[in-house]
């Protein structure tokens, strides 16, 4: 492990070193895809509180997708991307 060159800075977390450097008092922190208001909280947003109400009252089971996911989503979306 010595001989292990020291890890290059992730370039997201370089975002979360100049928004606290950064003085403006108007600055908004989205960088490490978290919204956080005035007081540094990250507050549930309401379209997530709905999303959560939905899966709780419509999810019938807790098993895990299998490797491939939902087949018909991936088709979909390498039709959308690859067309």
């Amino acid at each position: 492990m010595r001989t292990l060159p020291p890890p290059q800075p992730t370039p997201i977390l370089g975002l979360a070193d100049l928004f606290r450097a950064d003085d403006r008092p108007e600055k908004i922190n989205l960088g490490i895809g978290v919204y956080k208001d005035e007081t540094g909280k990250t507050p549930v947003l309401t379209s997530v509180k709905k999303a959560e109400q939905y899966l709780l009252e419509n999810e019938t089971t807790k098993n895990y997708l299998g490797i491939d996911g939902i087949p018909e989503f991936g088709r979909c979306t390498q039709e959308l991307l690859f067309r």
